[in-house]
């Protein structure tokens, strides 16, 4: 390469860079704007969400594109995340909050500690609703609810369920005996890396990690029969003893969480799944209810009788209603041998006219029905531009 060909890559990266620092300062100008809108709305009872704008904006932004040779669907899927960021920052001031206390900063009870999964999906999912978290480190699902029933958190911050392993058990049986309410959700992506001293595999002898990431990165570890793989009571944990223990050992982890422990990624992607995600939800005591103005899902747990048909027989009035259930998850129930428990999520608040209607139907049909919540939905619906 000649010494014009060097001046001349270094020339078009500068300009690229400055190109990058102008998108950013733009992004950042568009979210002020779309917050100062979020605002308006909230002070003139608007909806958060107005699909037809969404899809004009976006029908815009692509006929632009055309004309500078742009492709319509990188176009299209570059401004459904601007538009999703933009709605995310306009419902964190909307949700439920944890009472009527106003708080600047929350108190937040989540598993593990610095460099967790939780740790970074808790700091997402609270920034934009307070000024600041102060972490209240917890070891297990159950301690993290006791502290927010005891008044030592504001909110628990835990795992519901994963794309990759299913609904977390623990967390599910821990709902149904519990006075807390689900203030709020979040979908964090999961990216497992192999965290460590060493800058290679080869120097590594022992893995550690939570039971829940070993489960979910087991394809590529389970092609290290040379290793030894242990589970620690949390992704911190993991990441202590791989500092602790030198270059022969590792964790799986986050690879942002190697700057906060000076570790490095030995290997940046063992996940099984691609698109991996776990789904969050924020407890608290008798939460504030969410603003109607929200696009919101509800939860409750609910025990139908044991005979042919109960099932169908109480979810009759969400069909007839037309509402969309989301999710619907069985448990045993303890002491009853072969009956159920379930635990349903549906689209909307629990007092919109049609929800409101296929509860009581749902109330006056199951043994028993416990609501635990109507909250600010995290994950919408991109809008669908016309065929």
């Amino acid at each position: 390469m000649t010494a014009t060909d060097r001046n001349d890559r270094a020339a078009l990266r500068a300009s690229i860079d400055t190109v990058d620092r102008e998108i950013l300062r733009l992004l950042a100008d568009r979210r002020r704007l779309g917050e100062a809108l979020g605002a308006l709305k909230a002070g003139e009872v608007s909806p958060v969400r107005d699909v037809e704008r969404e899809r004009a904006v976006i029908d815009r932004a692509i006929a632009a594109g055309e004309t500078l040779g742009l492709d319509a669907k990188f176009v299209e899927g570059l401004f459904q995340l601007i538009i999703d960021d933009s709605l995310r920052r306009q419902r964190a001031g909307l949700d439920a909050r944890a009472g009527d206390r106003m708080l600047t900063e929350a108190r937040v009870a989540y598993l593990g500690g610095p460099g967790s999964y939780s740790h970074f999906a808790a700091h997402n999912h609270f920034s934009g609703r307070y000024s600041g978290v102060v972490p209240v480190i917890e070891r297990d699902y159950a301690s993290v609810f006791r502290a927010v029933e005891a008044g030592s958190a504001d909110y628990g911050f835990l795992p519901i369920e994963n794309t990759a392993t299913g609904g977390i058990v623990e967390v599910y049986d821990l709902l149904r005996e519990t006075r807390l309410k689900i203030a709020g959700e979040h979908h964090q992506r999961i990216e497992h890396a192999l965290l460590g001293k060493a800058t290679d595999i080869g120097a590594v002898r022992t893995i550690y990690g939570h039971a829940q990431a070993l489960r979910q990165a087991q394809n590529w570890l389970g092609g290290r029969s040379d290793i030894r793989k242990v589970p620690v009571s949390s992704t911190t944990r993991a990441l202590e003893r791989a500092l602790d223990e030198g270059p022969t050992a590792a964790a799986v982890a986050g690879p942002e969480a190697g700057g906060l422990f000076g570790l490095n990624i030995i290997e940046p992607s063992i996940s099984d799944l691609v698109g991996n995600e776990t789904r969050f939800v924020a407890l608290a005591m008798d939460p504030a209810p969410a603003s109607p103005l929200l696009p919101c899902k509800t939860s409750l747990v609910f025990v139908t009788a044991d005979e042919a048909g109960s099932l169908m027989t109480a979810l009759d009035g969400f069909r007839n209603e037309g509402v969309n259930l989301t999710k619907l998850e069985s448990r045993p129930v303890p002491g009853a041998p072969w009956e159920q428990l379930f635990f349903l999520d549906l689209e909307g608040h629990e007092e919109d006219d049609g929800i409101a209607r296929a509860l009581k139907h749902l109330e006056g049909t199951a043994k028993s029905v416990r609501r635990l919540g109507s909250y600010g939905s995290d994950r919408l619906k991109p809008a669908a531009r016309e065929a």
